[in-house]
């Protein structure tokens, strides 16, 4: 028989010049997600906070990053002579064709070399015919002519499978220790390199067997020299479990690492793999080992989690979403929803998030603002602001009964107080003078991307929206009217660094001119100085604007520094009313997502250099300029009127303002800090 065998072997030779070298098939291999702060072409196995993979989870290594213990152990249970021999053993085969043609039964290894296994694995099939065999040892010695023996292994160690899910030396030490390779001790790699022949998903539950190969292993390793028998005896005494992790319930083609989903980061991870799909789609996802640059900053996603969750401590509280920009577009912190394991819903991204999205209250108003201003108006234009106001043929032809919150008459007031607080009675009219569908227009053209129907409540918000469209929006306003589509992937390189995608500088496109939005904020920082958003007062100057809906379903708080914008949302996953909740009647824009917005702000803020926004009022024609500024019992008395060119106003902090000047066509400079004033008492928000 042995004759036989070596005659087969023979006639094997004869195949190897008429066999070609199949073309390798690039192997499956993990991608991963990295945080902000992670620099080009070192995101890896070491750096990522998530990955992606399909049915193979693996991560490839060079000859030179394999352990030496590993390479040790492998070759003293597969092929101890791997280093002499140019491909095959004669022997070796021979003894697994006896069995093949005698069948009778035995250990299946010491058939085939490393090269012959790596050949079955990357070119041929598992079937077990002589053909297939011949063939096998036919292409093994053609690759030992073109790879060097560390390349050889170098590919074998990064294909092979050892179970749960693991193909390659370095995933398989995170899925049976939860270690990198390079960590691996002797009774760590003699287990593994047992598990190559018939891998064993769960070592514990097959404890015999498991210690069975791991002895054997060892005590090969020990007679090939490489190691002592000292090291052997005490690799034999650890004892099975002491290092094993689980074995995961079931396998996941999307694992977030647990620092980052204990801070929300599974909702950003499935926004992130949802994005990539639509570009390079899932066979490169999955199984082309790409690596993912985020914008999100680790310390501001860990400020953010601890706002929401410090704030909203209660077992009954609802949940909250936010979403922080910073002034380059980048989104530097998201918190999609309280436990992803229970609700998918990512409640910061709206519909792309697997939910409708939410109505915005009166967080809607300063895109009224913005229209009143560019049609030329001054925010010191008077207007009567009474408890309840009808317009009788404003709502489709039928009556639009608009209320202020808890039904206060605020007399007349101007367009800047009644922003500060929240006058819903005011704006109803504003909206009637500009027209609805230049409210929505100017928030279209701020950056909310979902549909913004032009009918007349859309002032009071009640289109739903998404949180980052809001952002969007408000950072347009922060940024003197220049719009930039927010991003939370920078940069994808593929596995060799070649990058497939990369964000160099966003797209600005100057939406609104600077004075109209600087405007905008003049009358914002009122709102945080003196008006519904009190409690979000931070120490450098600010802006923002309460919002919340009927019967205090939704709540709203969004706001900016100049290199930061965030908006929060707070509100159950069934729309529900927030009554008696942390002691308070109801939950307001000027309650806990002021609160939440004011703790990330304030850890945020701490670290951004000083600078504030021009006092002015662009606006040079007066609304209403019969009315005099009065309490409900004040009689309206026509007031002086002054000359065009010098408008006069009191601006938020009762600072003078500019006289009206021309657009510019690019911002203009950013002037030095200003101190932050001492706010009064925090006043209710006013949206219903």
């Amino acid at each position: 028989m042995l004759l036989v065998a070596v005659a087969l072997v023979g006639a094997g030779f004869a195949l190897i010049e008429r066999v070609q070298l199949p073309k390798a098939v690039a192997p499956v291999e993990t991608s991963f997600i990295c945080l902000a702060g992670v620099a080009d072409g070192q995101c890896n196995i070491n750096t990522k906070v998530a990955s992606l993979s399909g049915q193979e989870n693996r991560t490839t290594l060079t000859y030179a990053q394999m352990p030496k213990v590993m390479i040790q152990a492998v070759i003293a249970a597969e092929d101890r002579d791997f280093f002499e021999h140019n491909g095959i053993d004669p022997y070796g085969i021979a003894r697994a064709l006896y069995r093949d043609l005698s069948k009778t039964s035995g250990a299946r290894q010491g058939g085939s070399t490393i090269t012959q296994q790596y050949v079955k694995l990357t070119y041929l099939t598992s079937e077990r015919t002589l053909t297939r065999k011949l063939k096998e040892a036919a292409l093994a010695v053609k690759l030992e002519r073109r790879l060097t023996k560390q390349q050889i292994l170098e590919r074998y160690l990064n294909e092979v499978y050892f179970g749960r899910g693991a193909y390659g030396v370095e995933a398989a030490a995170r899925a049976y220790f939860g270690i990198a390779s390079s960590q691996l001790g002797v009774e760590q790699a003699a287990l593994l390199a047992g598990l190559i022949r018939a891998p064993l998903d769960d070592p514990t539950t097959h404890a015999a067997e498991a210690r069975r190969r791991r002895d054997g292993v060892i005590g090969a390793m020990a007679s090939a020299g490489f190691i002592t028998r000292r090291q052997a005896n005490d690799a034999r005494a650890v004892p099975l479990d002491a290092t094993l992790v689980p074995k995961p319930e079931r396998a996941e083609n999307v694992r977030v690492e647990q620092g980052f989903a204990s801070v929300g980061g599974e909702y950003i991870t499935e926004w992130v793999r949802r994005q990539l799909v639509a570009r390079f789609g899932e066979a490169v996802v999955y199984n082309k080992g790409l690596r993912v640059y985020l914008t999100i900053d680790p310390e501001a996603q860990r400020a953010a989690n601890h706002a929401v969750t410090g704030v909203l401590d209660e077992p009954n509280d609802p949940a909250g979403a936010l979403v922080s920009l910073d002034d380059a577009g980048r989104v530097v912190a998201l918190i999609g929803g309280r436990d992803f394991e229970t609700n998918k819903v990512n409640y910061a991204l709206g519909r792309a998030g697997g939910g409708s999205g939410r109505p915005p209250g009166s967080t809607f108003k300063p895109f009224a603002l913005a229209a009143f201003v560019e049609q030329g108006y001054s925010v010191k234009s008077v207007y009567e602001a009474p408890a309840e106001r009808i317009f009788p043929t404003a709502d489709e032809g039928k009556p639009w009964t608009v209320d202020n919150f808890e039904n206060e008459d605020l007399g007349n007031i101007t367009v800047e107080e009644g922003t500060w607080h929240s006058a819903n009675t005011l704006y109803a009219q504003l909206t009637q003078d500009v027209g609805a569908k230049a409210v929505a227009e100017m928030a279209t053209r701020l950056g909310v991307t979902a549909p913004v129907k032009a009918v007349n409540s859309v002032v009071l918000g009640t289109n739903d929206v998404s949180v980052l469209d809001m952002a969007t929006a408000y950072s347009t306003l922060a940024d003197h009217g220049v719009k930039i589509s927010p991003y939370v992937i920078r940069r994808v390189e593929g596995p060799d660094g070649k990058v497939l995608f990369n964000v160099d500088e966003p797209e600005r496109t100057q939406v609104i001119s600077p004075d109209v939005a600087d405007t905008v904020t003049s009358v914002l920082r009122g709102v945080i100085t003196k008006g519904t958003g009190t409690k979000a007062l931070l120490k450098k100057v600010s802006a923002g604007k309460t919002g919340s809906t009927d019967k205090n379903r939704d709540a709203w708080f969004a706001g900016y520094t100049c290199h930061t914008t965030t908006v929060v949302w707070v509100g159950y996953d069934t729309p529900t009313p927030m009554l008696g909740l942390h002691g308070l009647k109801a939950v307001t824009g000027g309650t806990l997502p002021a609160n939440i917005w004011h703790s990330y702000m304030a850890d945020r803020t701490a670290r951004e250099s000083k600078c504030t926004y021009r006092n002015i009022d662009a606006g040079t024609k007066r609304m209403n300029p019969l009315l005099v500024e009065g309490p409900p019992t004040t009689t309206t008395v026509p007031p002086p009127t002054p000359p065009p060119s010098t408008p006069t106003s009191d601006a938020p902090g009762g600072a003078p303002v500019s006289p009206p000047a021309v657009a510019p066509t690019s911002a203009p400079p950013r002037p030095p800090s200003a101190p932050a004033t001492t706010a009064p008492p925090a006043a209710p928000d006013a949206t219903p």
